[in-house]
């Protein structure tokens, strides 16, 4: 019998690999008896370790809430004797874990401060593999945050590790962040990575990769309005899915395989394609019935209009409560509430799916219906109640704060990690945030935010190099406006945009005609399916007005 350090080497071992196979909910049996072992032989390291990975697969199981989970950590952090020759590294492990549950919670901001403590130390240490996972843990909840360009930066780390490491699988992975932060961040060889990562996933027959790859393909490819790409990744997605029996990847598939069809102008062939998958499921395979019943709908709404699909709706909210599918019901209710032409009735509904959503400890969905909730409140003018509210309170203080101390990579941070939150906030929580460190030092701070991109009194801006849009004649001859600026700018002005009406992607001003601009208009990720098909969808046609704003924040450059 190998001795009690080697069983739990072995035991982690087996736990990760199925985690990393997108079955973590098979990881609780060897991480538990993982974590038995290192408390008997007072391991504080191995212990922290193992606590993650059978925190992280009873989260999946639905065994425990995720606050149940991060309360676990924090009280077995406090017994940790720091003063031990483990100690620190231990701590840098309670760090790494309480960051993966804050990933899982869906709260990435928490999850990249804790990240980055731990990645400080792992790097300082030269503990590549442990490294490489604390990054998978940072890169995504950049990617959460909305910060292409912060989370290609740790996915680039994650490249270096691999390759010291000599670990094919994990630069695979890396590979796919890399391709997601691309795509974010609208690169043009985000494909080319995305495809570097197939590579690697398919020479080590590493299906719960390739799936996770071929899915952000599809995606991006969705964003560049190539349909019948995005088309031909969803359905491979789907195919090594179902042969992995990776079931919430493959309700994922469908769903990409309707916005492709719908984007390639066949709303008969999305139904049809959507429908047939859906009827071929077996109850073993239940994690995708949502998604697909979801993909059901967003067609038909397509194909025969909103009531249709509205109808398809209300049948699988009692199909799913029938089946015990409590995590689809929740998302079918979610469903309901987005597409309710009564106010009252989407509010009730949403409000009911939220504390399901809660007493189960579905964070996803509770962070996504809270979100709905709030912009429901807003609009009936009902601020006050809405459940966004206290956080984005305090990160608007966050970034006040960033600006009285002048931090410039602190200030954009904060900025980024409000994005979503504006809705929550009104314009004299905003006067009330910023003014009061302006007045300290109008000159300074007005300075500090021009230097930012925000148009604080009125007059041009400095701004990014100009902006190189091939193959339109315009090369060298415009500037971009920064798009978080741009609606902060209205929001100071009076006119707080919500999610769906920040459409404006690349606001440009053509220097030497003054007063011009162009851009370029994308629907957010957060407006429905069946919103996007609406060929006069309100959204993009209240932001082709919006992007007008775009020359405020240009000047003709000295000498031109």
């Amino acid at each position: 019998m190998a001795p009690p350090e080697e069983q739990v080497k072995e035991l982690l071992r087996e736990a990760k690999q199925l985690i990393s196979q997108l079955k973590a909910e098979d990881a609780a049996a060897p991480a538990k008896q993982a974590l038995e072992l290192s408390r008997d032989a007072s391991d504080q390291v191995s212990t922290a370790e193992a606590l993650r990975l059978l925190l992280l697969a009873q989260m999946e199981r639905g065994d425990i809430k995720p606050e149940e989970a991060l309360k676990q950590v924090k009280d077995e952090a406090s017994k940790l004797k720091r003063s031990a020759r483990d100690g620190r590294r231990a701590e840098a492990m309670m760090q790494f874990t309480q960051a993966a549950i804050h990933l899982a919670k869906v709260e990435p901001v928490k999850a990249v401060q804790l990240g980055a403590e731990a990645e400080a130390f792992f790097q300082r240490e030269q503990d590549w593999p442990t490294l490489a996972e604390v990054l998978e843990v940072v890169a995504p909840a950049h990617l959460h945050r909305g910060d292409g360009k912060k989370a290609m930066d740790a996915a680039n780390l994650i490249l270096d590790v691999a390759q010291k490491m000599k670990a094919p699988e994990v630069e695979a992975r890396a590979w796919t962040f890399v391709a997601a932060g691309r795509f974010m961040s609208k690169s043009e060889d985000a494909a080319e990575a995305a495809r570097k990562a197939l590579d690697l996933c398919r020479s080590g027959r590493h299906r719960a990769g390739e799936v996770q790859t071929l899915l952000e393909l599809a995606k991006g490819q969705l964003t560049l309005q190539d349909s019948l790409s995005a088309l031909a990744s969803a359905r491979e997605a789907l195919k090594v899915a179902r042969d992995a029996e990776i079931w919430p990847q493959a309700g994922r598939a469908v769903e990409a395989i309707v916005e492709a069809q719908l984007q390639a102008g066949n709303p008969q062939a999305a139904l049809d394609e959507a429908q047939e998958q859906l009827s071929s499921l077996t109850p073993a395979a239940s994690k995708a019935a949502a998604a697909m019943m979801s993909a059901v709908v967003v067609a038909t709404a397509a194909l025969k209009g909103a009531d249709a699909g509205l109808e398809r709706v209300k049948g699988y909210v009692e199909k799913l409560r029938a089946d015990g599918n409590k995590r689809g019901e929740v998302q079918m209710l979610h469903k309901l509430a987005t597409m309710s032409p009564y106010a009252d009735y989407a509010l009730n509904t949403a409000q009911a799916a939220l504390k399901m959503a809660q007493h189960l400890g579905f964070a996803l969905e509770e962070k996504a219906l809270k979100r709905t909730l709030t912009e429901l409140y807003v609009a009936k003018g009902k601020i006050d109640k809405a459940p966004n509210r206290r956080e984005a309170l305090l990160l608007l203080q966050d970034l006040a704060r960033n600006l009285e101390k002048k931090d410039g990579d602190g200030f954009d941070d904060a900025n980024q990690n409000l994005n979503g939150y504006w809705p929550a906030l009104t314009q004299s929580d905003v006067d009330a945030a910023m003014q009061k460190v302006i007045t300290m030092n109008p000159p300074v701070y007005l300075e500090f935010l021009k230097s930012h991109g925000a148009n604080v009194d009125g007059k041009d801006a400095p701004t990014p190099a100009p902006a190189d849009i091939q193959g339109l004649g315009l090369q060298n001859k415009l500037k971009t406006g920064p798009k978080p600026y741009l609606y902060v700018n209205f929001r100071v002005g009076g006119i707080s945009y919500g999610p769906r009406y920040r459409c404006c992607d690349l606001p440009c001003a053509v220097v030497d005609q003054p007063g011009s601009a162009v851009g370029v208009l994308n629907l957010q990720d957060i407006s429905d399916d069946w919103e996007r098909e609406l060929q006069y969808n309100p959204s993009i046609l209240d932001c082709a007005l919006q992007n007008g704003a775009a020359g405020i924040f240009t000047q003709l450059p000295p000498g031109a």
